[in-house]
């Protein structure tokens, strides 16, 4: 008796599946606002030179009638450069006119005025000018490299301490990290709390999505790989709607940090994955949760059933082999590498996943400069996500996962071309063509996160998962430079589109499709899938 057997017994995806996605949901909500918050936390601001010889801080008005006397105008005044004060007096009373600047020498700015109330890193410390615009796109890079690093430490603590443990711990200690950042004197401080935010907290989603992946069978994993994600949008909308409200930084932060600080109770809310206690050997407590999950779904099991359960090979073969091998997790990793298959797959997913997450969270940062108001823009860029949440579900299943993601892969890349040579002036069909490519590289990124988890073991399974999730950090990392990498190369989207399609060869020569398969438990299984 399967394990995929015995949950499709007990209810393919019932009330049990239902209260614990809506449970885990909540920490991957979260995620995606820890994930993003530093577009908004470190977003750019529009400002302008401060002029004392005119104006006061306290009652200045950013675009008075003076302002083009006092410094130079190209679609807007300068943000860095002011006319110098002529030393010349005069006396009509007017000490603001044309006549009261030299326009022949331009001198730089020692303070600034800003446009609105929004509050962000930029005005907190006056991180200004184009010579200071390094340090607001280096804490998207800070944000990520953080997340390069925490992947597999998650991955292996998950593996090792399971992934219900690996999931409370995360959050909680996102959430600490989230509320220090918040309260941060510098920028230098700011940096340091921004890059441990993600070492402890990267592990959320991961830890979530395996752990929701294993408590439904074969047939129900495609509609919980779906449901995931969905959370994970909704908490970009909210993100979006909430700092708008707010326009503050500081309490953008705290708001959203302060209840990760109360998911330490879904250490009792929350069950462990029975496909990790098997592999354990913690029959006691699969056996448990699998009674617990037909109570909830209200399925009689009789005792004929129990008594199969019990004495299969799932508990007592395969459990009690474990315990007597007693395999180390640096033996089956030295297990891994020794197997072409798998080492293969691990590098073929790698690169899928540097690839989708370049394109995923380039499109993401760039949803704020599209459209005139960036929280709409980066709103509808979250909220289109949900339609091809709707998609994968349809297809997947359907037409396999090579196929849905290819499709889409290629789908994103003539959607990153076509924005690049829509003239600016027609705004509609540079949102249409950056949404559509939005759409299709979320069905992607969803459908790799399904698609990696089911080509690897049970016992490896969370570890792979992570390097392959560190590797696309790889691509987020590159992603926040993406504002000054199209100072010096105009046709960034042509590169998108290349590394989609380069992409979609690598995934269709090495990885093998798994439709319909049950979840590998072994290295061995793992090796097999592809080969009948």
């Amino acid at each position: 008796m399967e394990l995929d057997e015995v949950l499709d017994k007990v209810g393919r995806f019932g009330k049990f599946q239902v209260i614990n996605y809506t449970l885990i949901g909540i920490t991957i909500l979260l995620s995606s606002v820890y994930s993003l918050s530093y577009i908004f936390t470190a977003g750019d601001l529009e400002y302008r030179c401060f002029i004392p010889e005119c104006e006061d801080l306290k009652t200045t008005s950013f675009n008075p009638e003076w302002l083009k006397n006092a410094v130079p105008f190209e679609d807007g005044p300068s943000r860095c450069l002011r006319y110098s004060f002529s030393n010349i007096s005069f006396t009509n009373g007017n000490s603001c006119s044309a006549e009261t600047f030299d326009k022949e020498r331009q001198i730089g700015c020692h303070s600034w005025v800003y446009n609105g109330e929004e509050s962000t890193i930029v005005n907190e410390w006056d991180i200004t000018c184009d010579e200071n615009q390094w340090k607001i796109t280096l804490v998207g890079t800070v944000n990520n490299i953080g997340q390069f690093i925490g992947y597999p430490v998650a991955g292996y603590f998950s593996d090792r301490w399971g992934r219900k443990t690996a999931l409370v711990a995360c959050t909680v200690l996102a959430g600490l990290m989230g509320l220090a950042r918040s309260l941060a004197w510098s920028y230098e401080s700011f940096l340091v709390f921004e890059f441990l935010d993600p070492v402890v907290g990267s592990g959320i989603y991961t830890s979530g999505f395996t752990l929701s992946l294993e408590l439904v069978n074969g047939k129900g994993r495609v509609l919980g790989g779906t449901l995931i994600p969905v959370f994970y949008a909704v908490g970009e909308v909210i993100l979006g709607g909430v700092t708008w409200w707010l326009e503050n930084w500081r309490y953008m932060l705290r708001i959203f940090y302060a209840p990760a600080l109360l998911c330490i109770s879904f250490h009792w809310l929350v069950p462990e994955s029975v496909r990790w206690l098997i592999t354990k050997g913690k029959k006691k407590e699969a056996k448990e949760i699998i009674l617990k999950v037909a109570k909830t779904n209200k399925i009689d099991l009789s005792e004929e059933f129990l008594t199969k359960f019990e004495m299969t090979s799932l508990l007592e073969g395969k459990s009690s082999d474990s315990e007597k091998k007693s395999k180390t997790v640096k033996e089956v990793l030295c297990q891994v590498i020794h197997s072409k298959i798998l080492l293969l797959r691990v590098l073929s997913c790698s690169f899928c996943w540097t690839t989708i997450t370049f394109v995923f969270f380039g499109l993401s940062l760039t949803s704020v400069s599209v459209g005139e108001n960036k929280y709409t823009s980066f709103i509808l860029a979250a909220l289109i996500e949900l339609p091809a949440y709707v998609v994968v579900y349809l297809t997947m299943d359907r037409y396999g996962r090579k196929f849905t993601h290819s499709s889409s892969l290629i789908l994103s890349g003539i959607s990153c071309i076509s924005f690049a040579f829509i003239p600016i002036d027609l705004d509609w069909l540079r949102m249409i063509a950056f949404l559509t490519g939005k759409f299709a590289i979320t069905i992607a990124f969803t459908v790799v996160y399904v698609y990696t988890a089911e080509l690897f073991p049970t016992e490896l399974r969370q570890s792979l998962l992570g390097v392959c999730a560190m590797f696309g950090r790889i691509g987020s990392i590159i992603a926040p430079q993406t504002p000054l990498l199209e100072r010096y190369l105009e046709s960034l989207p042509l590169l998108l589109l290349v590394e989609c399609l380069y992409s979609l060869v690598f995934c269709l020569l090495h990885l093998p499709e798994t439709l319909n398969l049950e979840l590998p438990d072994t290295v061995e299984e793992a090796e097999a899938i592809g080969k009948s």
